[in-house]
């Protein structure tokens, strides 16, 4: 809100300096020009300084320290600068006439870059210690895939997780939207995204940004993913195939938690007992969709109409595919199940 409240007034300020300074450098043409013309000149010179510096921006911590020192040093640069002017023009009513205007772009700009840049500085004021908190190894960006990925908490536990964590708020939106959906496999993965978002939320506090920086020209949620990860120097977490393809073709460092799981993944065999929870039905007939906290997909046969329920099956056989590992199972008690125990012993 900070931020918000500093365009607002710059854009006013720019309007009424426009209205009044304005006024010297067209005032040949004053009596063919509208009385607005100052203040249209104004708005416009200030918003297309807001969409130069939101276009680029980073991420930055509002804070009021941040924005006291960001105002004192714009007024300490916009003196310096009006000095020098003196000295270069000779023009008194030229130099009273952009002596404001001058001080004001210079006092936003500073500002928008203090703010901006505010968890990369450390400064100590009398009882408030403004440092950074930005990690060295940098941020880490999720998205929906990564999040309703269970592998994620392991990561966290085995701390491959300490960087800084963004996450795109049109993700969170995303997943608002698929839980408050009809499709009952969706809104699992919905709300398994959103308890993994808490619990991120719990276990690193601050590390934990939602990220609302607007991408301009982004079509899709992947566009804003990749875009996101490249302004922000940072590495994409996801289980998504194409993204991860789409990632590393744009230069994008990234990790495939499938591909880190098929390393790291126990070793299932024929015949072993596996508990699973049903997000979906499958594509065939009778068949239910789970997936292992590893995040290999397992179908599961007599199982269609026991989504949202832990089913104990047996493991059939497996397939390893360019998603990860696929694991084909009969739910217990099925007569394919009991034949495929009896094999195995």
């Amino acid at each position: 809100m900070l931020i918000i409240l500093v365009r607002i007034l710059f854009v006013i300020m720019a309007v009424l300096i426009g209205l009044t300074s304005g006024r010297y450098f067209y005032a040949q043409w004053a009596n063919t020009v509208p009385g607005w013309f100052g203040g249209a000149m104004g708005f416009g010179i200030a918003v297309t300084l807001i969409a130069a510096e939101h276009a680029f921006r980073r991420r930055f911590t509002r804070s009021l320290v941040a924005f006291l020192v960001g105002l004192g040093a714009g007024l300490a640069l916009a003196a310096l600068l009006l000095v020098v002017i003196g000295l270069v023009i000779q023009d008194q009513e030229l130099r009273r006439n952009l002596d404001i205007p001058l001080a004001l772009v210079t006092v936003y700009l500073v500002l928008v870059t203090v703010l901006h840049n505010a968890d990369r500085f450390r400064v100590v004021v009398p009882f408030v210690e403004f440092r950074s908190e930005t990690h060295d190894a940098g941020s880490m960006v999720l998205d929906v895939s990564a999040l309703t990925d269970g592998r994620l908490a392991g990561l966290l536990d085995a701390g491959m997780l300490d960087q800084r964590i963004l996450v795109p708020r049109s993700v969170l939106v995303h997943c608002e939207g698929l839980a408050s959906g009809s499709d009952a496999g969706d809104q699992l993965r919905a709300h398994r995204a959103l308890e993994t978002l808490a619990m991120l939320r719990e276990r690193i506090g601050d590390r934990l940004t939602v990220d609302a920086t607007e991408i301009p020209r982004a079509e899709t949620l992947g566009d804003i993913i990749i875009e996101l990860t490249r302004l922000e120097g940072a590495r994409l977490l996801t289980s998504d195939s194409d993204l991860v393809e789409r990632a590393r073709a744009e230069g994008l460092a990234v990790l495939d938690l499938p591909m880190l799981a098929t390393s790291l993944a126990p070793i299932l065999r024929a015949g072993e007992t596996i508990s699973v929870s049903i997000e979906k039905a499958g594509e065939g007939d009778n068949q239910g969709v789970g997936y292992l906290d590893d995040g290999s997909m397992v179908v599961v046969s007599g199982a269609q109409d026991r989504v949202g329920q832990n089913v104990s099956c047996t493991v059939m056989r497996l397939h390893q595919t360019a998603n990860g590992r696929m694991v084909f199972a009969e739910a217990r008690g099925t007569a394919d199940s009991e034949r495929a125990v009896d094999a195995v012993s």
